[in-house]
């Protein structure tokens, strides 16, 4: 008798069981198909040979260097666009690439300045066919061919494996950023004088927590200081909100999912992506680094058809970016 109720038990608590993980997995399917999917044609295969384009030597010597390819690195580009219709691409506001290293369990996050002179491929929309020039600034080749072009473009200069992105207004941030409670970020004396001069705050020096609305202005701050320094604010405000996400329990996770992903706009298959959601738990005990680049920031300026562009030291710049992911 007590083993058919030990029995009765043990299948009531195995059928609770089973279904908890048919919900959570429905659910999170549910989530997985808000995002916005951009089904790319193009695979965004590398580029064999390059011997034939006309670019600079610096240019020329960092295209010598085979791309980085490795199963255990996987690597994503976040695009932060400012288009406001649905109808063109707009400039490509922030580009970040998120690298995933399996192998020394880390994360890593490159910011690539947007005004950097590359070589751009001969295939942008019909559309922006007349705008086109081979080479140009980097945000250039988001405006011409969207994300696709982008992709292309990072991959035939910077020399890495990249085929997947995620792309967002920014308007998806602020709701998650919300969500999660605000963002805690230092501020610089100035800083929160020009935060409070919109309107926003009051803010004072030192640490401070922002709001969706504060943080986005936040980070788009230039005129005080650089396009570097808006690059550093940017990446201050993402890993502060990895940071509240991984110190997030499940019920507001899944709010924060349920506001940030419709605003999100991806070309990676929704099975990647449950795969990268199933290993949440483990991504959140990698380490976190960045990097920016150039690596001269300012040192590399120059006037480039009357438009300032850097004009980087590829080698330098691609063997830094390399050893980055790897590590």
């Amino acid at each position: 008798m007590k083993r058919s109720k030990l029995a009765v038990v043990a299948g009531v608590l195995a059928g609770m069981i089973l279904a908890t993980a048919a919900f959570a997995f429905v659910y999170v399917y549910y989530l997985v198909g808000r995002l916005d999917y951009d089904i790319l044609k193009d695979p965004i295969n590398i580029e064999k040979d390059l011997s034939h384009l006309d670019v600079p030597d610096n240019m020329k010597e960092g295209m010598k260097i085979p791309v980085l390819q490795d199963k255990e690195i996987i690597n994503i580009l976040i695009i932060g666009s400012d288009s406001r219709d649905s109808a063109s691409h707009g400039r490509s506001d922030a580009m970040m690439l998120l690298t995933i290293n399996n192998k020394t369990k880390s994360l890593h996050l490159t910011s690539l300045m947007r005004a950097i002179y590359v070589s751009i491929p001969d295939d942008p929309d019909p559309a922006y066919k007349k705008n086109y020039s081979a080479n140009y600034m980097l945000n250039a080749a988001h405006t011409w061919g969207g994300p696709r072009l982008l992709l292309k473009t990072i991959q035939r200069n910077f020399r890495v494996e990249v085929n997947r992105y995620m792309a967002t207004d920014f308007s998806g941030f602020q709701k998650a950023i919300d969500t999660v409670g605000g963002v805690t970020i230092e501020l610089t004396a100035a800083e929160a004088r020009h935060l409070n001069g919109q309107g926003l705050g009051p803010f004072q020096a030192g640490s401070q927590l922002l709001n969706g609305k504060s943080a986005l202005a936040y980070s788009r701050i230039r005129k005080l200081d650089s396009d570097f320094k808006r690059m550093e604010r940017q990446r201050k405000v993402i890993l502060s909100l990895f940071n509240k996400m991984k110190s997030s329990n499940p019920a507001n996770l899944a709010v924060l999912a349920e506001a940030l992903l419709p605003n999100v706009k991806t070309n990676m298959p929704k099975s990647e992506i449950l795969g990268l959601v199933a290993n949440v738990g483990t991504y959140s005990s990698y380490s976190f680094d960045q990097l920016m680049l150039p690596l001269e920031t300012y040192k590399a300026m120059r006037t480039i058809r009357r438009m300032e562009m850097y004009d980087i030291d590829w080698a330098t710049n691609i063997k830094a970016l390399h050893a980055f992911m790897e590590s």
